[in-house]
């Protein structure tokens, strides 16, 4: 709509301009001076259109200016407006291909989430079969390790030897035991008459091994107990022998039967993430 007026105040504006251009001319000439002032009169009379109708068409453009200005107001608009339509078509071209990189990325986006998901099932098919792989393994290690128990023997004697006590020492009693033997297994008593009899077992404690070396040897049948199999470990032996301290111990130092109770849980609870 404003561009139609922008076109037919043009129009006019070039139609004023033209009839004022004309008019101009006739009024500028010189008169010549030898002439009367009747002859000077109606040459200006006559310059000027000699009518009220070219008077009228004299002010014509006089009248006109506020037109002019409109007009070219409006031209400035709409050479803003133009400038403005040129940036927000720019701005368009830049969103769109922001767009289209959103696009890409989004699609981009997509690919790397199917490809996640697919290694994620790959991965957890490979860990189950790692994992029932592990289980026959540890099945197969269970059967050889109490094939080899059993190969030991199913009832193993270990012999322990109490150190002296202190009242002992004072009385002058000496050691009755010899552990000189060529085999760590074997031990000689020495009797009364200095006769020397030898005995074999599966392993002797010497006086100096304390209860964390003679749970050593026990803890092979205890895990065993986990593996299914019946176990049983008890000491015997005379009074004063240390069965009890063997078994039981004291608190700050405790004997097999406190040790095993803590070995079972231990391997319970390493064995809680692949036994279910």
């Amino acid at each position: 709509m404003d561009d139609q007026v922008l076109d037919t105040l043009c129009v006019r504006f070039g139609h004023a301009v033209t009839v004022s251009d004309d008019n101009n001319e006739r009024i500028i000439e010189t008169p010549d001076p030898d002439a009367g002032p009747h002859e000077g009169n109606n040459y200006l009379i006559g310059g000027s259109g000699a009518s009220i109708d070219n008077q009228e068409s004299c002010l014509y453009p006089v009248q006109a200016l506020p037109i002019f200005k409109k007009i070219e107001d409006l031209s400035n608009k709409v050479q803003t407006i133009r400038m403005e339509h040129t940036l927000l078509c720019n701005e368009v071209k830049g969103i769109s291909a922001d767009c289209l990189l959103g696009s890409e990325a989004f699609t981009t986006l997509q690919n790397l989430s199917t490809e996640h998901e697919l290694l994620k099932k790959k991965y957890n098919e490979e860990c189950e079969l790692l994992k029932r792989k592990y289980v026959e393994e540890c099945s197969e290690r269970k059967r050889v390790y109490n094939e080899v128990i059993e190969l030991k023997g199913n009832i193993r004697v270990f012999c322990r030897c109490r150190p002296l006590k202190q009242d002992e020492i004072e009385n002058g009693t000496t050691s009755v035991i010899d552990f000189n033997s060529s085999h760590d297994n074997e031990l000689q008593i020495i009797s009364s008459d200095c006769s020397r009899k030898q005995f074999k077992f599966d392993h002797i404690f010497r006086p100096e091994d304390n209860q964390e070396a003679v749970f050593l040897q026990t803890i092979p049948v205890v895990t065993s107990v986990l593996d299914g199999y019946n176990v049983c470990i008890f000491a015997y032996g005379q009074t004063g022998t240390g069965k009890t301290y063997t078994m039981e111990g004291m608190p700050e130092n405790r004997g097999v039967n406190y040790r095993t109770l803590e070995e079972l849980f231990k391997v319970c609870n390493d064995r809680s993430s692949i036994m279910r």
